[in-house]
């Protein structure tokens, strides 16, 4: 699994700017989560979000 971060932020006169780590195993799932996540703050904040790609982080578990 990977982690991919990405910036959240709005387009007002105080803009808001957060990060979210997606937990994914590709980029398509990533973005389909980040698409979901965008819709759910769009509806809780009422303004529209827009989205940054970060990058990717990798995990390593041990399994041992």
């Amino acid at each position: 699994m990977k982690q991919y971060v990405f910036a959240f932020y709005t387009d007002q006169t105080k803009p808001v700017v957060w990060e979210e780590t997606i937990l994914a195993s590709g980029m398509m799932e990533a973005f389909s989560k980040v698409k979901a996540l965008m819709k759910k703050y769009k509806r809780e904040k009422g303004v529209p979000i827009r989205v940054q790609y970060k990058g990717v982080l990798y995990r390593y578990t041990d399994i041992a």
